[in-house]
């Protein structure tokens, strides 16, 4: 056996023994990594570290003191002792410190080093949850890391375990039915925010100005959400429209209708499907949204991201459908692969065309309270608007253009405003305009096929 003899290789080193008795070993800030990672390498002693994001960390801690106070319950762990230490450079075992609690009445524990003693699938393992400070030139960089350490000749899970209390921990995390935010840096480092519900909340599903089917699935959608314990079934819709006929704003009126069902996850930055998906089934039943698709994963004919694509497809494939709702909007959607917009991949798709001209007076009062203003939009105006084929976004803006133009100067002609804001604005607007009208329709990119 090389030139190790077997009695050598089974020979413990003073840091397996003091393992074997459950004393873990405290050294100065920046070699507790090292430490870890190579003093507890024994076939005995089976480890895991993983370095894990901020938000994971501060979750586990969480986590783990609920499991510890009784206040979670869990049939597969049970908190032997929950230890927390200052620092690497002060291990002094102390009480749990906490800060506060969270929405969910779940403590903070503001230790930045805990030890937690339990028991996870009938076998004892030692779970340490820390960060490590080390000298990243003109600062410091933070890493944050899990460490399980099996203690008894069962305790042989020490990835299961990890990766368990990393799902555990988000599932009963402050996320939980709520709109979140997830955002990708070039390092593929994943940053989770909260997201300020009040931003949606004046959305409301009869100030969207579309065709009553279409209002119809926007409410079966939300049904489906409200009632997944029932149906245990999710729906993929995408919406398909030139801008500012209503689908962003569908969109946002959806979350708004399921906020507290679901849990709402938008994402920015590198987008990883696969990271976002695997979140989703975690904060399962989830709603997962992607504004302009097509700049996500484009076409193979045109614009196209073969790794995204790639991911997308494989994510829709092989997720389970039961698990996720799904609203993806495009401006246009034959710039989507027509693999990842045909039936099957999406449960149906909404195009969504220019609204009528008995919707532009609804518009014009929802977004105006101003009388004088109002009585600006005569028959003759809506009729040159619903010529032209105007969106309820024009409609807004040209109302937000007036209101400012009467504030500034009361006495201006708002008539000769209209006219001269048509020609300066219309055809930056629209300069694609086409007569044919606009059909609102359901229906997928021709199904993926040619005429």
């Amino acid at each position: 056996m090389d030139d190790i003899t077997l009695k050598e290789r089974l020979q413990k080193t003073e840091d397996e023994k003091k393992l074997e008795q459950n004393e873990f070993l405290f050294i100065d800030e920046l070699n507790i990594l090292s430490t870890i990672k190579n003093g507890c390498n024994s076939t005995v002693f089976p480890y895991r570290m993983e370095n894990i994001p901020m938000f994971i960390y501060d979750f586990l801690k969480t986590y783990l003191y609920g499991l510890h106070s009784g206040v979670l319950k869990n049939d597969r762990i049970k908190l032997i002792s929950f230890i927390g230490v200052a620092s690497a450079t002060n291990p002094i075992a102390s009480a749990p410190q906490i800060g506060g609690f969270n929405d969910e009445g779940l403590a903070i524990v503001e230790n930045k080093f805990i030890i937690a003693d339990l028991m996870f699938d009938g076998a004892r393992y030692q779970t340490t949850v820390f960060y490590v400070a080390t000298d990243g030139g003109p600062g410091f960089t933070i890493k944050h890391f899990i460490a399980a350490l099996g203690i008894d000749y069962k305790a042989t899970k020490v990835l299961d375990l990890i990766d368990y209390l990393q799902e555990e921990c988000i599932k009963n995390s402050i996320y939980k039915n709520k709109i979140i935010n997830l955002s990708f840096n070039s390092d593929n480092k994943l940053d989770i925010k909260l997201v300020d519900k009040r931003k949606f909340e004046n959305e409301k599903i009869d100030e969207i100005f579309i065709p009553k089917a279409m209002k119809a699935e926007l409410m079966k959608f939300n049904k489906c959400v409200e009632n997944y314990g029932i149906f245990s079934s999710g729906l993929r819709y995408m919406l398909c429209g030139e801008p500012g006929t209503g689908k962003t704003k569908s969109v946002r009126t959806l979350m708004n209708m399921c906020y507290g069902k679901a849990t709402i996850i938008m994402a920015e930055g590198q987008i990883r499907f696969k990271m976002i998906f695997e979140i989703a089934k975690i904060l399962s039943p989830a709603i997962i949204c992607f504004d302009d698709l097509d700049l996500l994963i484009g076409s193979r004919d045109k614009m196209f991201d073969r790794e995204s694509l790639g991911d997308f497809l494989q994510q829709l494939d092989g997720f389970d459908k039961n698990n996720v709702f799904l609203l993806c909007t495009t401006n246009d959607k034959e710039l989507i692969d027509n693999a990842a917009s045909r039936p099957g991949r999406f449960d149906l798709v909404l195009d969504f065309g220019k609204i009528n001209k008995a919707n532009y007076i609804d518009i014009i009062k929802t977004n105006c309270k101003d009388e004088n203003i109002i009585k600006l939009f005569t028959d003759e105006l809506l009729d040159k608007l619903k010529k032209k084929k105007v969106t309820g976004a024009f409609i807004v803006n040209l109302i937000k253009q007036l209101d400012i133009q009467h504030k500034l100067d009361p006495e201006f002609d708002l008539n000769e405003y209209i006219k001269d804001f048509m020609k300066i604005s219309y055809n930056g607007f629209y300069e694609k305009y086409k007569e044919e009208d606009s059909l609102v329709e359901f229906g997928f990119s021709n199904n993926g096929y040619d005429d």
